[in-house]
């Protein structure tokens, strides 16, 4: 079957690139009598709209930080964009990659995980444990229904730090990050892509927008991408299929819509390997260590099938008079299928029976089938007003609302016993089922050591769900004034009403079934003030709330999660230069949040609600650029962060696990331009990423060593063709990102297993490389 399915993907992606290049060439033919003057544009002088393509590395406008367009030296909070042509430049894979040269990030806190956008923002997760942002609208994340954003499709990436809530209701404290999609565009434009890149990564791309004809009311723009790769994990591939059609049509002067739609098919390995510690965290001086291309599953198991689609629409309506409509809808369908096995307990097979007093060594990992078959629906409106005013030296924009969110996900869990894997060999046996089945060590399973009663008791298959219904209401209104055009005052209050419907069970012996439904109501606010000095420095504070719905599933004991609360104060100073093209931040914050959902302390394989955590630190971010050629992106977080109650009796004090003191990256390009030689066209660029020490545990017992990876690029660009090289993690750097405990090491289970290594890690990202050709019309 994965044989058809790539003839299959290639056919279609190959249909799909042929169709585009085929307008590109019509269009292209068409204008190429017109004789068109030199217009060179140095950084983004250019004005800038939120929602546009953007010119460089340094934006002007947010799209995140208001229901509308705003600057950003302006808007009294902290955000970040990142360009299409910063992702290219770096050669980001995906919105983790791109984000990872921002501010408050922490990117891809699981390790290599090609199931999900995983991040902390501020050390809180707002990706698997919250929600990504598409167009300000929300793509929420259930159970296992993760969404994994195409790069190619989006025009930026937005990173809001801090609380949101009054903007668009349920959200983590740490702040979120939104995806902005290409839409159409008047003039034509075109770009054909072809990379190859290391793990026989191949893939094809496309990119085509402009009017209909030269006179028409109505702009298309058509996006598609086709991939076929394994990965650095054997027996684990990363195919995908993108296409994302998007029409704009100007209904008279004043009315504007546009429609977006995206189809997206994946087809991946379970790319997710936890492998024994013994071996990668620390070593496993009997059997050798595992490195980051270990796959500890059971490869005739299909592995991750993903859809994820949907349509949608924007209405814009200009009244006249300041006042002006803006509409949203969109309708987001998400189905996986996950059929995996995984590493649930390492040891030396040998010397299972005989029980030994230490732990030799590691060679084996008894593999516990995990089975997914989710469907997950969700639908987002959103309608707001707005009404320009000037109050003599006063200058208003209000901003009135209404939206709502329906959402529901239905997950049926698996899992049991799926034999033991020698790790060295890749060889599966069931041998230790054959030994339970015929009664174990004693004859008798139920009374012989507790592992093997428990495993017994995986023989037969286990099953399990989670489903989740969530209904959220919300009514806002904001205030962004400008008062002499010195002083900005930005006032917004919102009421959001929340209904949720949980029902969970693990797939696991013993499991307790929850069913519990809440309904809730939530006020949130935000002030925030700064003044813009004639020297471009700008003084910003700010204090907001926040309130988040809890997450999918169950505590051990069978308790759904409550809801979580938090409020922030944040201070800062922006500046933005007048002599050269730059932007630069530095921001103090302080953040409490009620209801934490942290790993278990006793098991990180599962999650426990705590009392109370508190995050606060420093954060600088700059970027610049200069009329010689050179830019540059720099970034420092100082996170500190504690539980300061907690009801568990165990984490008092304790940092937060994957939220590391500090992490910073430097990004420093060069064009040799007007060279008036063969150097003109050629660029390039290096960075480093640091990610300081962190723990890997609730407890802090774990701690992860620090990490500094080396990325680079170099491109040449002659006429309408561009080479480029990028790569990422350039020295293959190998390291860990996450550790847990093993599932059959749960201390509640009892099973006290000599042999077995109680804890799982996995590896970061290792070495990407790409070299791609570009063509543009």
């Amino acid at each position: 079957m994965g044989i058809h399915y790539k003839s299959a993907l290639l056919s279609g992606s190959s249909i799909s690139l042929l169709l585009l290049t085929g307008i590109a060439a019509a269009q292209e033919a068409s204008s190429s009598n017109q004789d068109l003057d030199e217009v060179v544009v140095y950084g983004s002088t250019v004005a800038e709209d939120a929602l546009a393509p953007t010119l460089g590395y340094v934006p002007t406008e947010t799209a995140s930080a208001g229901r509308i367009g705003l600057p950003i030296e302006e808007t009294p909070r902290s955000v970040s964009v990142v360009s299409s042509q910063q992702m290219e430049d770096q050669g980001a894979e995906s919105i983790v990659d791109a984000i990872s040269y921002s501010a408050g990030v922490m990117p891809a806190i699981y390790g290599f995980d090609l199931r999900y956008d995983n991040y902390t923002v501020r050390g809180f997760e707002s990706g698997v444990g919250g929600v990504n942002y598409r167009d300000g609208l929300p793509l929420r994340i259930f159970a296992w229904g993760g969404w994994n954003i195409e790069p190619f499709g989006v025009e930026r990436v937005e990173v809001l730090r801090g609380p949101s809530s009054d903007l668009i209701g349920a959200n983590q404290p740490g702040g979120l990050v939104n995806t902005v999609t290409k839409r159409p565009l008047e003039d034509f434009e075109a770009k054909i892509q072809a990379s190859y890149g290391n793990h026989n990564r191949k893939q094809i791309a496309a990119d085509v927008t402009g009017s209909l004809s030269e006179d028409s009311p109505i702009s298309y723009r058509l996006v598609g991408v086709g991939r076929l790769s394994d990965s650095q994990v054997d027996e684990v591939q990363d195919d995908r299929l993108y296409f994302a059609p998007s029409l704009t049509a100007k209904i008279g002067d004043n009315t504007k819509l546009t429609l977006l739609a995206q189809y997206q098919k994946d087809i991946q390995g379970a790319s997710w390997q936890i492998l024994p510690s013994m071996g990668t965290l620390k070593s496993n001086k009997q059997d050798g260590d595992f490195d980051y291309s270990t796959f500890a599953g059971d490869p005739d198991r299909k592995g991750l099938n993903r859809d994820q689609h949907y349509i949608g629409y924007e209405l814009d309506h200009d009244f006249g008079g300041g006042i002006e409509l803006y509409h949203r809808a969109r309708l987001a369908y998400n189905k996986i299928n996950y059929d995996s096995a995984y590493n649930g307990g390492a040891l030396d097979f040998d010397s299972l029976t005989l029980s030994p007093t230490a732990v030799p060594g590691v060679d084996t990992a008894v593999l516990i089938a995990h089975e997914v078959d989710e469907t997950a629906w969700q639908g987002s409106v959103d309608t707001a007003l707005k009404w320009d005013k000037e109050f003599g030296a006063v200058t208003t924009q209000f901003v009135a609302g209404v939206d709502l969110y329906k959402g529901q996900s239905e997950a049926d869990l698996g899992g049991g016993y799926a034999g033991e894997k020698n790790l060295k060999t890749g060889d599966i046996s069931h041998n230790l089922g054959l030994i339970l089945k015929a009664g174990g060590t004693t004859g008798d399973p139920t009374k012989d050591i507790p592992f093997y009663a428990y495993v017994d008791g995986l023989l037969a298959p286990q099953t399990g769900y989670q489903d989740q219904k969530v209904s959220q209401a919300g009514v806002y209104a904001a205030a962004n004034s400008k008062i002499f055009d010195k002083f900005r005052l930005d006032l917004s209050l919102r009421h959001d009403w929340l209904s949720t419907e949980t029902k969970a069970k693990l797939a696991s012996p013993g499991a307790i079934a929850a069913k519990e439904s809440t309904y809730n109501t939530a006020l949130t606010g935000r002030i925030g003030a700064s003044y813009v000095s004639d020297l471009g420095l700008i003084p910003f504070v700010s204090y907001g709330t926040s309130f988040d719905v809890p997450p999918a599933g169950v505590t051990t004991d069978g308790k759904v999660f409550d809801p979580t609360t938090a409020e922030q104060f944040e201070v800062g100073l922006k500046y933005a230069p007048e002599s050269f093209n730059g932007f630069f931040s530095v921001t103090g914050f302080h953040i409490t949040k009620d209801n934490l959902v942290v790993s278990d302390p006793d098991n990180s394989a599962n999650r426990a609600q705590v009392g109370e955590v508190r995050s606060q630190g420093i954060e600088l971010e700059g970027a610049i650029e200069l009329f010689s050629g050179l830019s540059a992106l720099a970034s420092y977080t100082y996170l500190d962060t504690e539980i300061t109650k907690d009801l568990t009796g165990k984490l008092a004090g304790k940092q937060l696990e994957r939220t590391p003191e500090h992490s910073g990256s430097l990004w420093l390009k060069y064009d040799f331009a007007d060279q008036g030689n063969w150097l003109d066209g050629l660029s390039i660029a290096a960075g480093a990423r640091y990610l300081g020490d962190r723990y890997a545990d609730a407890k802090n017992t774990v701690q992860l060593d620090a990490v500094t990876l080396f990325d680079a690029g170099v491109s040449y660009e002659y006429n309408n063709l561009k080479l480029s090289f990028t790569g990422r993690n350039l020295a293959d750097k190998s390291y860990i990102s996450h550790c847990g405990t093993a599932s059959l090491a749960d201390p509640s289970l009892g099973l006290a297993i000599p042999t077995m290594d109680s804890m799982n890690c996995t590896y970061g990202r290792g070495r990407e490389l790409r070299l791609q050709l570009t063509s543009t019309f």
